[in-house]
């Protein structure tokens, strides 16, 4: 749903957008978003984008690899929408503080959709877990520790096998 920039108006342009989307561009079932956003044209080109965005998508947990649903509910948009002709170098430059909170666009129609992903991702944790007492899995024998224990002994820098097991012979802890 593309929205021609000369279609919207000085007092701005508030649209609903329901769709899905494949958040994490992982070929998986398309998770179903909503959102609702208000644009309001500002000078030189420069657009106000304001709103709140939901989507379920499915992510994978950090520690065990089980799927699960994330639910984000109204993550808040608020942000600078500019044409790219407003960067000056056509080469890489550092990102003065004024476009910290900008997003870009090119051409004559601005694809809510696009920065609409970009919002949600925000929302999502770096390293998200199903569960915050998630014990993940045995490093050797892959055994979900949330569903059940395995008699592999624990590993660690103790391990002899580990090439950083001869660190522990000749550095000495220090004692305070």
């Amino acid at each position: 749903m593309a929205i021609k920039i000369n279609d919207i108006p000085p007092e701005g342009l508030t649209v609903h957008v329901e769709n899905e989307i494949d958040l994490l561009n992982q070929g998986d079932t398309p998770a179903p978003f909503s959102a609702t956003i208000t644009i309001k044209p500002e000078e030189n080109g420069i657009f106000h984008v304001s709103g709140k965005a939901s989507a379920t998508p499915v992510l994978e947990c950090s520690r065990c690899l089980k799927r699960f649903s994330f639910p984000i509910r109204d993550a808040v948009m608020d942000f600078a929408l500019a044409p790219e002709r407003l960067v000056e170098s056509p080469g890489e430059h550092e990102l003065g503080p004024a476009e910290l909170d900008m997003e870009f666009y090119r051409g004559e129609e601005l694809e809510p959709e696009e920065f609409i992903r970009e919002q949600l991702l925000l929302a999502v944790p770096m390293v998200p877990l199903h569960s915050p007492g998630c014990k993940g899995l045995c490093p050797t024998c892959g055994t979900d520790r949330n569903e059940a224990t395995c008699n592999c002994r624990e590993e660690g820098l103790e391990r002899e096998e580990s090439p950083f097991a001869v660190l522990k012979k000749i550095i000495k802890p220090e004692k305070e």
